[in-house]
């Protein structure tokens, strides 16, 4: 099932949609946690927290690729 949409740009502005509070929950793809996810794994997995933590700079990153990418 896909997940919702992280956020939205509208001009220069990043909008984050936190309506539904468990749209993101899910099974961590790394660990198993069943926890809150974000797309930020080496290879976009769908991660918790704690694994985002485990490689900060990795987690970092993709973050930054998919602020970039949404225009």
């Amino acid at each position: 099932m896909p997940h919702a949409k992280l956020f939205e740009r509208k001009g220069k502005a990043v909008i984050m949609d936190r309506r539904d509070a468990n749209a993101f929950d899910g099974k961590c793809e790394l660990c198993g946690a069943v926890e809150e996810l974000r797309p930020y794994g080496p290879n976009n997995e769908n991660i918790c927290f704690a694994c985002g933590q485990k490689d900060e700079a990795t987690t970092t990153r993709k973050f930054a690729e998919m602020l970039k990418g949404q225009a």
